[in-house]
């Protein structure tokens, strides 16, 4: 059957100026986050997964400097699987927040950013030149003794 093709064209051109019509919704997936943890402590149970107690906190590092940290953590885990879960609200923060209370728990890679970081600091002159010295030489500061002052040990 042949087709005309003045017909085909005005088809064409009442196809492209069509307004109106039907359209369908998109369906809006709503994601429960309590479903997603039934769904984890489900698997958790199959594990025979413990739940941990007495962990204040948890550092994550990165590789690329920040560390992720879970200030309230919840820790459950099963050590015959090697399977771990930290539940709680992860901030990311650099690793120069939290330097004081993390140096035990660097590893080897993550003292070595450490390094670096120090270096960048002594760069930018963020140490003055007596601290450096001072810190250099290794020499103590004197110990404050009731009735003398600092200026009686320099003289």
């Amino acid at each position: 059957m042949p087709v005309d093709p003045a017909k085909l064209a005005k088809l064409q051109q009442a196809s492209a100026t069509k307004i109106g019509g039907t359209r369908r919704a998109a369906k809006k997936v709503v994601k429960n986050v309590e479903q997603d943890d039934t769904k984890l402590q489900a698997a958790l149970k199959k594990m025979n997964a413990e739940k941990f107690d007495g962990v204040e906190e948890a550092n994550f590092f990165r590789e690329d400097g920040k560390v992720l940290h879970f200030n309230r953590v919840g820790v459950q885990g099963s050590v015959q699987d090697n399977t771990f879960v930290f539940t709680g609200i992860a901030q990311e923060k650099e690793i120069t927040q939290l330097i004081p209370n993390i140096l035990p728990q660097l590893g080897a890679e993550n003292l070595e950013i450490l390094r670096k970081l120090a270096e960048d600091i002594q760069a930018r002159g963020g140490l003055n030149a007596a601290t450096a010295t001072a810190a250099a030489s290794g020499e103590d500061i004197p110990n404050l003794v009731e009735g003398e002052t600092f200026e009686d040990d320099v003289e």
